[in-house]
């Protein structure tokens, strides 16, 4: 790798979002609509087991029967997600998302999950690569604690349906 070749470091979301397997779907759904996110990092513990995506949601529930107050994210999660190292090439990563049409890589260091890299940080890097600028992301993530510099988040709610059950499993990681 050359000293000036990208890297999905430098555009993957840091601190991505994440739920244990054993979180309710219904819940997991919430989440996501809630921070305006389409994909979670799920963990059987500290360890990625699976990815889900709103798409993966959507499948799960058009099953008949589904219902997704009884159904956990393992139900409907992809159990084998894409996986690389901060260091790995953009067009790598871009190539394997392309070819798979996968949605998301997941970016990990060691055994910690670092960001995630979507088909949107992508579009931020092309962004970036056709204006030779820096490209912000275009929606801040909502799921990360507020900075000195952001005003609180305030939710307006369509349809209010509160958490109920396994709340405690959310998990978002910080390291």
């Amino acid at each position: 790798m050359s000293t000036t070749e990208l890297t999905v470091a430098q555009y993957m979301t840091a601190m991505p979002a994440s739920a244990d397997e054993e979180l309710l779907l219904a819940d997991a759904e919430q989440r996501m609509a809630l921070d305006n996110i389409r994909h979670l990092v799920v963990l059987k513990g500290t360890q990625v087991s699976g990815l889900l995506s709103n798409r993966d949601i959507a499948v799960a529930l058009a099953t008949k029967g589904a219902d997704p107050k009884k159904m956990l994210v393992r139900d409907a999660m992809s159990e084998q997600p894409y996986v690389c190292e901060p260091n790995t090439p953009i067009h790598v990563v871009a190539h394997e998302m392309e070819a798979h049409r996968w949605g998301c890589a997941i970016i990990v260091e060691g055994d910690a999950v670092v960001g995630v890299f979507t088909t949107t940080d992508a579009l931020r890097a092309l962004r970036a690569l056709a204006t030779g600028k820096p490209a912000e992301p275009a929606v801040k993530p909502t799921h990360l604690p507020p900075t000195e510099h952001q005003p609180p988040r305030r939710f307006h709610l369509h349809r209010h349906r509160p958490i109920t059950g396994n709340v405690g499993l959310f998990n978002t990681q910080t390291s």
